[in-house]
C-alpha cells in the first residue's frame, strides 16, 4: 500500500488496526462533515504524490503501469521497519515464511516461491531484490533498514529492468544520498527482551555543491524471547552491527557519482524456534527411532503450550556477515543519460552447534556459506519531453558461492559412534555467469493513450561441483556445466481516462535460468528453467480532489518447469546416514489473483488506508518426489499462498504546544491459512497446515522538526501464530518460530 501524507501537516499514514471496524463507523460518520468544506478548503488537502523508480526513472506512482506498493521515508520511520518482513506484511499478494532467522525468509509474490534451499552456494531467487540499483538477494533477502528513502515492491514478473530472477516481481529500496545541508540525527530506542537500539546519521557537504559524504551506523543488542534452560545457557540473544558510508561527488551540472559501502554482522544464539511435538518422517524413523514415534518433551514441552523455551546441550550460534559496495556515474547529455552501475557484493552465513535440538548429546553440525557477486550495468535513456520515451542497457554478472557443512556425533548418538565421528559431509562449489541486453520504449500515440514494449535477452553459464561424503565414503560426485538462453518480452497499453484515472494492461514474461542437479546419482544432470507470462489489468485512480487514492489490479500466471528441491534421509547400504536430493521441474502451475489498495485523507488530521489481496495458486501437473515415493500434486495449492493478505491502518495528527505535533497509530495486517512447505502437502494438521494469523500494532507520539519521541505496542493483542514448520532433525519434532509481543519506545534528536 502506498503511503501518503497531508500536504499540511506533512505526515505520513499507514496500516490499521484490528479495532478498526469501528474505527471505520466513526470514520463513516466523519467523513460527510469533513468533505462538507468549503471547495477552497478542501482543495488545500491532498495527498502528497508518491515517486517511484520501477521503471528506472523517476514517475510518479499513478503513472506507472506496475502493481506497486511504495513506502515513503516517513512511513519507513514511522512504522519502525526494521526488516522485509515488516513492510512485506502490509502488501497484498505478498507473504513470507521464516525458518529461523532473520536472513533465512522465503518470499512469495502472488504464489511465485522459491522452492529451492537457501542453503545452496549460488542463492536462486524469483523475486529480485535491488539495493541502489545493485542486486543483493544472491547475498541477502532482509539487508539493513537504515536512513531509506524509499522502498518499492512491485508484483508480477520485472524482467526488463530487474532481471533472471524477477519471475514473482522485485523490491527496490533505495537509500537517502549525500546532499548538502549539514545535518546529524540520534535515535535510542528501548523494547521487550532487554533490547537495546542506536542509531547515527550523518551528512557533511565538504565542497558545497560538489562533494558529499553521509555515514550511517546501527547497532542492536536483545535478550531475545527464547531462552536454553539447560545449564549451558543461551537462547535467541543476538548482537546486529550495521555501517554506511556513501559519497556524493558533482563537479559539473551534467556528471553525478554516487560510491556507497555497507557491512553488516549479525551473531544470534541459536536458530530460531521451539519443538512442536510433531517428528519429521527422516527424525522419526532414522535418527531418534527409538523414541517409537513420540518426540521428547525434555523439560521445555510443546509448541502452543511452550513458546519461549529449549533444551539443548551444545551452544549455537547463528548469523551472516554481508558487506557491499556500488558506484554509481550518471551523465547527463542534452537528451539522454547514460548510467554505470558497478556493485561487489560479498557474505558468510554460518550455522555451527547443537542440531539435534535436545538435552541428549546426539547429533552437532558445522555449516558454512560463501557467496560473492560482482556486476556491471549500463543503461542510456531519453530524458528529452517528446511522444517516444525509450531505454537500453546491458548488464554482465558473476556470481560464486561455496557451502562446507560436517555433521558429528555428539556423545549419546544412537548408532554408538564415537564422539565427533563425521557423520556427513558435503562441499560445494558454484558459478554462475550472465551476460543480458534489454530495451523498453514508450509511444505516447495520443495525449491520453500510449504503448510500451520491452524485451530482455539472458545467457546465463551455470558451473557446479559437489562432494558429498557420509560415513567416510564418497556417495556422489558432481563436476557439472550448463548454458541457458531466453528472450523475455512484455508489452503494455496505458489510457489516461481523465486526469486522476488511468487504466492499464500488460503481457509480460518471466526467466528464471536452469541449472545442474545437486546429485549426479540422478539421471538428468541438469535442470530446466523456470518460465511465466503474466497477464494483468489495472486502474490508478484519485478521486475527491486527490484526497482518495484508489489503485487496482487483477492477474492471470500461467508458468512452467516450476523449480522445487527434494530431499529424502535414508540409512545407506552400509548403514550410514545418507541424503537423497535433487531438483524437478513441476511441469505447469498457474495463478490468478485481485490486488486493491485505498488511501483516504479524511480530514487535516486523519488519513487511513487498506490493502486486499486475493489469491488463488495452483499446481496444474506435478509429480513430485515426497519420502521416496512419487505423488501426484495436481490441483494442490501451492506453498506459501495465503488466499487472503489483508491489512489497514488509521492515524490521527493533533497540535500538542508551542510546535510540537502528536499522533496516534493503528496498523493491522491478516495472512490467510497456508501449507509452508512443499513435501507437507501430502500431510495435515498441526504444524504442517500453517493457520491463518493476524497482528495488531499501536503507536502514540509527538515530536517536532528536531525531537520526537513514540511509544509502540506491536502484536498488541498477544496473538499466537508462526508462519512455517522447519526440519532440523530435532528430538521435539519439527521447530517453529513463535509470534511475541513487543513493547517499545523510541527517541530522535536531529539538527535543523
Amino acid at each position: 500500500m502506498s503511503n501518503i501524507s497531508s500536504s499540511t501537516t506533512g505526515l505520513a499514514s499507514r496500516r490499521g488496526s484490528a479495532l478498526l471496524a469501528t474505527t471505520a463507523l466513526g470514520l463513516s460518520l466523519l467523513a460527510p462533515s469533513a468533505y462538507a468544506q468549503s471547495t477552497e478548503t478542501t482543495k488545500e488537502l491532498s495527498l502528497e504524490e508518491i515517486t517511484v523508480t520501477a521503471q528506472r526513472r523517476e514517475q510518479s506512482l499513478q503513472d506507472v503501469p506496475v502493481s506497486v506498493s511504495a513506502f515513503t521515508a516517513t512511513a519507513i520511520e514511522k512504522n519502525n521497519f526494521q526488516g522485509v518482513d515488516d513492510y512485506l506484511s502490509r502488501t497484498p499478494n505478498v507473504s513470507f515464511i521464516s525458518t529461523g532467522g532473520r536472513d533465512r525468509k522465503s518470499i512469495s509474490i502472488r504464489g511465485i516461491t522459491n522452492f529451492l534451499s537457501v542453503d545452496q552456494d549460488v542463492r536462486p531467487s524469483t523475486v529480485a531484490f535491488y539495493l541502489d540499483d545493485f542486486s543483493v538477494g544472491g547475498g541477502s533477502v532482509n539487508p539493513p533498514m537504515m536512513d531509506i528513502e524509499r522502498i518499492e515492491v512491485l508484483r508480477g514478473p520485472q524482467g526488463t529492468y530487474f532481471g533472471r530472477n524477477a519471475v514473482g516481481g522485485a523490491i527496490n529500496v533505495t537509500t537517502k544520498k549525500p546532499d548538502n545541508d549539514l545535518f546529524a540525527q540520534a535515535k535510542i530506542g528501548y523494547s521487550s527482551f532487554d533490547t537495546k537500539d542506536v542509531e547515527a546519521i550523518v551528512n557533511v557537504p565538504i565542497v558545497k555543491d560538489v562533494l558529499a559524504v553521509r555515514g550511517n551506523m546501527k547497532w542492536t543488542k536483545t535478550d531475545g524471547n527464547i531462552k536454553n534452560i539447560n545449564p549451558i545457557g543461551g537462547g535467541n540473544d543476538s548482537e546486529y552491527i550495521n555501517g554506511r558510508t556513501a559519497i556524493r561527488y558533482t563537479p559539473t551540472d551534467r556528471l553525478t557519482v554516487d560510491l556507497n559501502a555497507s557491512v553488516t554482522d549479525e551473531v544470534s544464539g541459536m536458530r530460531e524456534g521451539v519443538p512442536s511435538g510433531v517428528f519429521s518422517e527422516f527424525a522419526a524413523n532414522t535418527l531418534f527411532a527409538y523414541l517409537n514415534g513420540q518426540p521428547d518433551p525434555d523439560g521445555v514441552g510443546f509448541y502452543p503450550e511452550n513458546t519461549n523455551k529449549v533444551n539443548f546441550n551444545r551452544p549455537q550460534e547463528v548469523g551472516t556477515h554481508f558487506w557491499y559496495t556500488t558506484g554509481k556515474i550518471a551523465y547527463d547529455f542534452d537528451d539522454m543519460t547514460l548510467t554505470s552501475i558497478t556493485g561487489y557484493m560479498d557474505s558468510k552465513g554460518f550455522l555451527a552447534g547443537d542440531i539435534d535440538g535436545g538435552s541428549v548429546d546426539a547429533w552437532y553440525e558445522t555449516k558454512d556459506l560463501y557467496r560473492s557477486s560482482v556486476s556491471q550495468e549500463l543503461r542510456l535513456q531519453s530524458t528529452n519531453a517528446s511522444d517516444l520515451e525509450w531505454i537500453i542497457g546491458s548488464m554482465v554478472a558473476r556470481d560464486k558461492g561455496n557451502v562446507e557443512q560436517y555433521t558429528y556425533a555428539g556423545a549419546e548418538n544412537a548408532f554408538g559412534l564415537p564422539e565427533g565421528t563425521t557423520v556427513t559431509e558435503t562441499q560445494t562449489n558454484g558459478k554462475t555467469t550472465s551476460f543480458a541486453v534489454f530495451g523498453e520504449a514508450t509511444y505516447h500515440l495520443t495525449d491520453r493513450l500510449s504503448v510500451t514494449g520491452g524485451l530482455r535477452w539472458t545467457h546465463e553459464k551455470v558451473e557446479s561441483v559437489q562432494v558429498n561424503v557420509s560415513g567416510g565414503i564418497v556417495t556422489d560426485s558432481v563436476d557439472e556445466t550448463a548454458s541457458f538462453s531466453d528472450f523475455s518480452p512484455k508489452l503494455s497499453i496505458g489510457y489516461e481516462i481523465n486526469d486522476n484515472t488511468t487504466a492499464y494492461a500488460t503481457v509480460s514474461k518471466a526467466f528464471k535460468s536452469g541449472g545442474v542437479q545437486t546429485n549426479q546419482l540422478l539421471e538428468d544432470k541438469t535442470y530446466d528453467p523456470e518460465t511465466l507470462w503474466n497477464f494483468e489489468a489495472g486502474l490508478k485512480s484519485e478521486l475527491l480532489d486527490r484526497r482518495l487514492r484508489m489503485n487496482l489490479a487483477a492477474f492471470y500466471m500461467k508458468w512452467k518447469d516450476l523449480q522445487t528441491e527434494f530431499q529424502d534421509g535414508i540409512i545407506n547400504d552400509n548403514g550410514d546416514i545418507a541424503f537423497v536430493t535433487g531438483i524437478e521441474n513441476a511441469d505447469s502451475a498457474r495463478s490468478y489473483g485481485v490486488e486493491a489498495e485505498f488511501t483516504a485523507l479524511v480530514s487535516e488530521n486523519l488519513t487511513v488506508g487498506a490493502t486486499v489481496g486475493y489469491l488463488n495458486a495452483k499446481y496444474e501437473n506435478f509429480v513430485s518426489y515426497i519420502e521416496g515415493q512419487n505423488y501426484t500434486l495436481d490441483g494442490y495449492t501451492i506453498p506459501n499462498s495465503p488466499k487472503w493478505t489483508l491489512s489497514g491502518d488509521a492515524e490521527y495528527n493533533f497540535p500538542l504546544f508551542d510546535d510540537y505535533e502528536g499522533y496516534v497509530r493503528a496498523e493491522w495486517f491478516y495472512r490467510g491459512d497456508t501449507v509452508s512447505n512443499k513435501d507437507y502437502l501430502i500431510k495435515s494438521g498441526f504444524p504442517y497446515e500453517v493457520p491463518d494469523y493476524n497482528s495488531t500494532n499501536l503507536r502514540v507520539g509527538m515530536g517536532n522538526d528536531q525531537y520526537s519521541i513514540v511509544a509502540y505496542v506491536e502484536n498488541l493483542f498477544d496473538n499466537n501464530y508462526y508462519t512455517n514448520a522447519y526440519q532440523k532433525a530435532f528430538v521435539g519434532g519439527l521447530f517453529v518460530e513463535p509470534s511475541v509481543r513487543t513493547v517499545g519506545i523510541r527517541l530522535s534528536f536531529k539538527t535543523n
